[in-house]
């Protein structure tokens, strides 16, 4: 929706151009579930807002993948106090730094 006239905090958002909104349909295990997320945007153009919203999911899937696949971050045994807080901020900084080194394979 690029007419957002009617958006009293519009001027509060730099650069502020358009509501999105995108529904996912999610089956798994023989269950149906239906998502709806919104957006607030700069861009008006449909494929590239489109594009935006997969390309970040991807980035997100793949972040959360490294930490259970790679951390094993599901499989921690780190639960009393602040230990599994600890443990997430660790992982994650462990995570950036691997990324920062640039090897070709982060399984590695």
């Amino acid at each position: 929706m690029t007419d957002i006239s009617w958006l009293e905090q519009k001027d509060e958002w730099c650069e502020l151009k358009a509501l999105g909104m995108v529904k996912s349909t999610v089956t798994e295990k023989g269950e149906t579930h239906e998502f709806t997320r919104y957006f607030i945007t700069s861009l008006t153009n449909l494929k590239e807002f489109a594009n935006s919203v997969r390309k970040h999911w991807s980035i997100e899937n793949q972040f959360y993948w490294c930490l259970d696949v790679i951390f094993r971050e599901d499989a921690s045994r780190a639960k009393e106090d602040n230990s599994p807080f600890n443990m997430n901020i660790l992982r994650k900084i462990a995570l950036n730094l691997v990324v920062q080194a640039q090897y070709k394979r982060i399984s590695k």
